[in-house]
């Protein structure tokens, strides 16, 4: 793969942003993708000239109103490209193949129930990933795989946090490319969530925070439509911040680390305090980064979303009274336990949209 330029970049900017409003599902016109877009319509012509011969937009028809030429109508090719993705916990394995649309066309789910040493661990996300690639039309892209972290993205590396961890220092994109043949990525499991979130609405999710209550508690950040990573991938680790002071030992060193006591709450059965627990996180993460919006999703805050939500936006309410012109909407994800397993398909979508991921092939 060659590497990007900028105007490679620039390219892949502008045929994202036209295939985001032509996901949304209805057919579009070329001035109307040039108003929303606010770009000449020569140049949506050009884009979608591009698209078009890529096979990722196709004429729908065209519309009659008033004189003068019928008005051509586009739409996104939904069956054109696939992507798998696998969600991996220290105990389950979740995988989906998704469409160019981000919809999902099989999933699988699988209960590993032990860490695996790394060489099993890696030809288990193989075997799920062939049980699903000859599912759906269209091009295969590659694998996206999403993990709790602390993960490095860029290099393709789980980092894991405490010994003994057999996965740690694990180069699993490599090992996983070169065992499947084909491009894979990996990322931290709330990055990709955010990234599946935002693919079921896109534009909305500009300014946001995702909240990611799994084993663990993990957040991704969004900023002016761009997803932070960190000087070292560690953006959104909210589950080591201390909500308790001299509480629950954690595994990274600290004391009343956030996860730490939610956890022990819910084992206690005191689900309110566990829901208070999150409502501070989101607090904090609302005065530090300023989002308007705020998704919660993984399975844990599923089972229990209605205190949940009710408790962050009471303590939202509280928080923010002094400035009454600040509104954060506190939202539950659209796409429940397949949140993860979505997102990192869809993050392997993007390379072909045009933005330059860490998608790695074999050597």
């Amino acid at each position: 793969m060659r590497p990007t330029t900028p105007l490679d970049r620039m390219a892949g900017a502008h045929d994202a942003a036209v295939l985001a409003v032509a996901r949304r599902g209805d057919p579009v016109s070329r001035s109307a993708l040039a108003q929303e877009l606010q770009v000449t319509p020569q140049a949506i012509s050009k884009i979608l000239a591009r698209l078009m011969e890529r096979g990722l937009v196709e004429e729908a028809g065209t519309v009659t109103s008033g004189p003068g030429k019928p008005t051509t109508l586009y739409e996104i090719v939904s069956g054109s490209r696939r992507a798998i993705g696998l969600h991996l916990t220290r105990s389950r394995l979740h995988s989906v193949v998704v469409d160019l649309t981000g919809e999902i066309l099989e999933r699988r789910e699988l209960e590993i129930g032990r860490l695996q040493p790394v060489p099993e661990l890696v030809a288990t996300l193989a075997d799920e990933a062939r049980a699903l690639q000859d599912v759906g039309p269209g091009i295969l892209l590659g694998v996206g795989v999403g993990m709790p972290g602390p993960v490095d993205g860029e290099e393709g590396v789980y980092r894991g946090t405490s010994d003994p961890d057999p996965w740690r220092g694990a180069p699993i994109r490599r090992l996983l490319a070169e065992e499947l043949g084909m491009p894979v990525l990996l990322d931290h499991d709330s990055r990709a969530a955010l990234v599946g979130e935002a693919w079921s609405q896109p534009g909305l999710l500009r300014n946001a925070a995702l909240l990611l209550v799994e084993d663990g508690l993990g957040a991704a950040l969004c900023l002016d439509d761009q997803i932070v990573r960190g000087a070292h991938s560690h953006a959104g680790e909210i589950g080591h911040t201390v909500v308790r002071m001299d509480g629950i030992p954690c595994p990274c060193g600290r004391r009343g680390c956030a996860q730490m006591e939610h956890r022990a709450a819910l084992e206690r059965g005191e689900d309110e305090l566990a829901a208070r627990i999150l409502a501070e996180v989101v607090v904090n993460l609302v005065r530090l980064v300023d989002v308007d919006r705020v998704v919660l999703g993984g399975r844990t805050v599923h089972e229990q979303h209605e205190a949940s939500m009710d408790a962050i936006r009471e303590a939202l309410t509280a928080g923010l009274s002094d400035e009454p012109w600040v509104h954060v909407e506190v939202m539950l994800s659209t796409r429940g336990t397949d949140l993860i397993a979505v997102g990192a398909a869809c993050e392997v979508l993007e390379h072909e949209y045009g933005l330059p991921q860490v998608l790695v092939g074999p050597e």
